[in-house]
């Protein structure tokens, strides 16, 4: 297997201190509200709004990084980040907190956009597969730690102190990347996309189009729905502490422990799916990855088994890592004959719209007892996307390299 370069893996590493915050959030916002003094209502909207925003952060971001290259943009979007943060740690008013969501959402539009960009520029069609999924993989590393230890530190040090710790490793890795990542390494020459097809002339190409809406339902189901709903549906499960096994444990601390299992997947399993992709293609991938995400959607809340249904939960996160690092590589290949930056903004806004609607269907609209259905609806919707990808790009399918 090749190496990953080493400005992928710094630039991955830096984004993944940006996201600790926002993965704690979605951890113990929805499991208690009340230390916001929020409804479950206003967390539904919090949690969607920096989504939302990136409508039309994302094609700003895109024009950004073609004007000014991925440098400069990068350099201080890292350091805006560590100010929403502080309105985390010191805030429960809903108007500022809901600021804070959207100016995180214009942070996320352009450090993803800058590191999407870096893998793919030093890929090739031989392993733009490991180098997207690595770069996705790694920054998913911010999520395990602000899942797992921020659900667990803010049960023991308090949600405050925890968003401050949470800021130092942000600062870190800024310095970090300022040392490792020089602006001659990773800035490129971008006149050769100037004329390029902008944001809306590119909606009307049909592939572009479908792999936006692929990337629409994945955000729709695991990202979005799955990772929001989670503590609000096993709160109304099981309670705020049940028995797992042997031990007590409380809702914020499994939501914490699952969702972080989503990212250790997307860590250590998606770098894989990607190899696995590029050597043999990646049709048999595809459809067993959406296989299983379905199979654990259908199954996930039909008992009060507590087992059980942690089982059908580790079967759609594993299946929903595979399923959108699959996705990814086809969007790096049908960006070569367009802007790179234009067709990955068209693709993470298309994403982020259905990561937007995710939590506002499963917290705001949907009563919690109605989540399995909502749940079983979702796999229906996968399972017909990736029909719709198979029969579009049946010509990918195939092996890369031997």
């Amino acid at each position: 297997m090749k190496k990953t370069p080493l400005p992928i893996l710094v630039t991955s590493l830096a984004v993944a201190a940006a996201l600790l915050g926002d993965a704690m959030l979605y951890v113990v916002m929805p499991a208690r509200p009340e230390l916001w003094a929020l409804s479950i209502f206003h967390v539904g909207i919090l949690l969607s709004a920096n989504r939302f925003i990136r409508f039309f952060t994302n094609p700003a971001s895109s024009y950004l990084v073609r004007k000014l290259g991925v440098y400069t943009p990068f350099k201080w979007t890292l350091i805006a980040s560590i100010s929403v943060l502080v309105a985390y740690a010191t805030s429960t008013s809903f108007i500022l907190l809901l600021f804070a969501r959207c100016i995180w959402g214009a942070c996320w539009s352009v450090l993803r956009l800058v590191s999407q960009w870096i893998a793919s520029d030093m890929s090739t069609d031989e392993d733009i597969g490991l180098n997207l999924a690595t770069n996705a993989s790694v920054i998913r590393v911010g999520s395990i730690g602000g899942a797992v230890f921020g659900g667990l530190l803010s049960d023991y040090i308090g949600y405050k102190v925890t968003f401050v710790i949470f800021a130092i490793f942000t600062l870190v890795s800024w310095v970090v990347w300022l040392r490792y990542c020089n602006r001659s390494l990773i800035t490129r020459d971008h006149s050769h996309v100037e004329n390029s097809p902008n944001f809306i002339r590119l909606l009307k190409d049909s592939d572009v189009f479908l792999l936006g809406v692929s990337g629409l339902a994945v955000g729709i189901v695991i990202t979005g729905l799955m990772s929001a709903s989670l503590g609000y549906f096993i709160r109304s499960k099981f309670g705020v502490e049940f028995s797992f096994i042997v031990v007590s444990i409380t809702v914020t601390s499994f939501t914490g422990f699952m969702l972080g299992f989503k990212s250790f997947a997307e860590v250590f399993i998606g770098p894989l799916g990607g190899y696995v992709s590029d050597q043999l293609g990646r049709l048999k991938v595809l459809v067993f990855s959406v296989c299983i995400a379905s199979f654990g959607l259908v199954l996930v809340g039909i008992t009060d088994n507590v087992l059980f249904t942690t089982g059908m939960l580790l079967l759609t996160f594993v299946g929903g890592v595979l399923l959108s690092m699959q996705l990814l590589p086809l969007v790096g290949l049908i960006a070569e004959k367009h802007s790179r930056s234009e067709v990955f903004s068209v693709y993470n806004t298309f994403q982020d719209v259905g990561s937007a609607l995710g939590p506002f269907i499963g917290l705001s609209l949907i009563d919690a007892e109605h989540l399995p259905y909502l749940y079983q609806s979702c796999s229906v919707l996968l399972v017909g996307m990736v029909l719709l990808v198979i029969i579009k790009f049946r010509n990918h399918f195939r092996p890369i390299s031997t």
